[in-house]
């Protein structure tokens, strides 16, 4: 793979792994139409830490005040012998939140994993019908983030609960774990399924992709840790591959932090289905291309 190719799949992944449209679909889709012949592993967990950094760095001040509360409330805690102490720091309140739908989609992604990918590697989708699936899936995610046209703020009602944050319940946030576990499914977006789960289950219109995008650091952690092999590292060829994969984990982390601020802005405006005709006009456009193709 050349510096160029390697610059465009840094540019699509950052652009695409926030916003509603199924950034490994899209980076699987790049890779087939700029001619990269095998999909490089290492590569592609090299893209995905410099958008976790990116989240990670645009989340800095959720993510510390997280840490503090829940040590602050661990101690409360053992002082009053009671785990009713977390419920009185929002940023511990929050952290609980995210452990409860981690745990769903550390499941359920897991299984699709061994069902799509078998110990006796027999694929269930044959690599080379892998575009075809992920431009279906798009096409799908199309019609999810439709429905997000008949989403009406004024139905929402603040919720009450002393475990209540952002109108997101204990099982609130299990069911939008569940959702981003379904994104294991190739060609589903992430934040598309969890943003879409959290706001028809009531939460709040900004806050939903705040809470979507938290909960991508220890679903994107998780599986580059259970990605990890050290003989990714086989076959590099020294410091010219080094250089090209930390300038694309740079491009693809600085493009990232931006869609962040811009897809937010835009949920704001209430334009988040308009995602919809995207992924329809990749999904058939891409589907078109591939049968054209052979």
């Amino acid at each position: 793979m050349g510096f160029i190719e390697a610059i465009l799949l840094a540019i699509l992944q950052g652009a695409t792994e926030f916003v509603p449209v199924s950034s490994s679909g899209h980076l699987l889709l790049g890779e087939t139409f700029l001619g990269v012949e095998e999909p490089q592993l290492l590569f592609s967990v090299t893209l995905h830490l410099g958008t976790l950094l990116a989240v990670m760095l645009f989340y800095r001040q959720q993510i510390m005040t997280s840490i503090t509360d829940v040590f602050a409330a661990a101690a409360d805690g053992l002082h009053e012998r009671s785990l009713g102490a977390f419920r009185q720091h929002v940023g511990a309140r929050l952290a609980v939140l995210l452990v409860l739908a981690t745990i769903p989609t550390a499941i359920v992604g897991l299984g699709i994993d061994k069902v799509l990918e078998p110990a006796e590697g027999a694929e269930v989708i044959p690599a080379e019908y892998m575009p075809h699936t992920i431009c279906i899936s798009l096409i799908i995610t199309g019609f999810i983030l439709f429905s997000m046209r008949f989403y009406k703020d004024e139905t929402r009602r603040e919720r009450g609960g002393a475990w209540t944050l952002w109108n997101i319940t204990p099982m609130v946030a299990v069911l939008i774990g569940l959702s981003q576990g379904l994104a294991a499914l190739p060609g589903f977006s992430r934040s598309g399924l969890t943003i879409a789960a959290a706001l028809w289950l009531g939460a709040q219109r900004e806050e939903s992709a705040h809470f979507s995008f938290l909960l991508s650091i220890p679903a994107v952690l998780g599986a580059l840790i259970l990605k990890f092999d050290p003989a990714l590292f086989s076959g590099v060829d020294g410091g010219r591959t080094a250089l090209v994969y930390g300038v694309s984990a740079a491009v693809a982390g600085v493009v990232g932090y931006a869609t962040i601020i811009w897809l937010v802005n835009l949920l704001k405006q209430a334009q988040f289905h308009h995602f919809a005709w995207y992924c329809w006009v990749v999904g058939a456009g891409g589907l078109g291309a591939l049968l054209m193709m052979g």
